[in-house]
């Protein structure tokens, strides 16, 4: 049973991560990187936007319960937010100003209930 649940939920988080990237592209931004990876941390998309760098972290729920995906995101995620975005621009240290973003998603079966964009959350 675990491993239908688990299998549940990486479908899930694709299915919101792919989503998202939509979503931003329509914005105007440019997705960079898609789950980049620096040492134990995953940064779900990073993308800039007019001279920006952002580092996404996107919480997907499947749900028809009126659930907040955002309050998924606990400081030990901020932490490993901050450690990504580190070893990003170590790497890549051209970036003068980057910004930490949440965009949270919820639908209800394959239909999108909801999607709240959280810009600049620390």
């Amino acid at each position: 049973m675990e491993k239908h649940a688990n299998h549940s939920n990486q479908y899930t988080g694709q299915k919101g991560e792919t989503y998202a990237c939509n979503y931003l592209t329509e914005k105007g931004y440019t997705v960079l990187h898609r789950n980049w990876r620096f040492k134990k941390t995953e940064t779900d998309i990073i993308a800039s936007c007019d001279n920006v760098l952002h580092f996404i972290e996107v919480k997907t729920l499947n749900t028809p319960v009126d659930a907040l995906p955002e309050l998924k995101v606990n400081k030990a995620k901020i932490q490993q937010m901050k450690l990504g975005a580190a070893g990003f621009l170590a790497e890549y240290p051209q970036w003068n100003f980057i910004q930490f973003d949440i965009l949270a998603i919820r639908f209800n079966g394959e239909n999108l209930a909801d999607l709240l964009f959280i810009e600049d959350v620390f």
